[in-house]
């Protein structure tokens, strides 16, 4: 990455993607278990998947306290979420999702006094570089945006984006906008403590418990859940469903007859030795190049 790895590597070439059918095998390539006699008879709401959302959903189920449990076919962050860049910028076109970026920010911050784990937080800040006018223009009005919701940010030109961070080159750069308070959540981390708060309040999460149907009744125009079935045959009465599945939500919802226009894509990153003078630099991302870099935290 020679813009951000000055005199690292010579040459760039864009990260391609590919789209990807979902493979049903995963569904089904574990042998069925013996029935368990742990799972409750009834809940208010069952969440299946136990990824960052599956969990994240828990909890705040478990904070308005409601009856709720979670079902996860594998182990917590057996998907995506294990090895996922767990990046938190807080600047989006979205005020929603600004929102709700900066009530995770707050939470990766407090969820350790509460459960004593770590969610691995790291505010090393971030930075969108633009290498073109139209980009420039876009993150300016993030930062008045950011203005608007009292989140720290500038548009840095290039000499000063140099001095923040002396590695890239900036030769061909518009300028960039920085955010201090950005940072980084260990993905594994993050799971495993919104599980333990959501069983101190009182929420369920099982795991190795593979759904196998989703009960119902009516008809097309209409459908009431009744229950969910594991593997096993137990039966957990509801009547409400979560689809956290992440990349496994179209199979999920295709056990009531729906769609979800979701594709999984292939990606690659490179993980880099240790590079003098990197420490402590902020996150970096290029829109337009689809590449982000990211410091490793050991």
């Amino acid at each position: 990455m020679h813009r951000y790895l000055l005199g690292r590597a010579k040459h760039v070439a864009r990260l391609r993607r590919w789209s990807i059918p979902f493979d049903t095998r995963s569904l089904s390539s574990t042998p069925t278990p013996s029935p368990r006699d742990d799972l409750p008879s009834a809940a208010d709401v069952v969440v299946i998947g136990g990824g960052s959302i599956g969990a994240s959903t828990l909890y705040h189920l478990g904070r308005l306290g409601v009856n709720a449990i979670l079902l996860e076919k594998d182990r917590m962050t057996a998907g995506t979420t294990w090895h996922s860049a767990g990046l938190l910028w807080r600047l989006r076109p979205s005020d929603i999702d600004i929102q709700l970026i900066r009530h995770t920010r707050d939470l990766a911050k407090s969820l350790e006094a509460e459960t004593g784990i770590s969610t691995g937080w790291v505010e090393n800040g971030g930075l969108f570089t633009a290498n073109n006018h139209e980009r420039l223009s876009e993150y300016h009005r993030l930062a008045t945006l950011g203005k608007y919701f009292d989140i720290p940010a500038q548009v840095l030109s290039p000499s000063d984006t140099k001095a923040l961070y002396p590695l890239m080159n900036v030769s061909d750069l518009k300028g960039a906008l920085y955010s201090p308070g950005d940072g980084t959540i260990d993905p594994s981390g993050w799971v495993a403590a919104l599980t333990k708060g959501a069983r101190q309040l009182g929420a369920k999460a099982y795991e190795h418990t593979r759904v196998q149907a989703i009960l119902t009744t009516g008809d097309d125009q209409g459908k009431q859940v009744t229950g969910v079935q594991v593997e096993g045959g137990h039966v957990i009465k509801t009547k409400r469903v979560i689809n956290c599945g992440g990349v496994w939500a179209p199979a999920i919802a295709q056990l009531v007859g729906h769609d979800i226009p979701l594709c999984a894509m292939h990606h690659a990153y490179v993980v880099s030795e240790r590079i003098k003078g990197i420490q402590n630099m902020p996150n970096i991302r290029d829109h337009d190049a689809s590449v982000y870099l990211k410091l490793q935290v050991t």
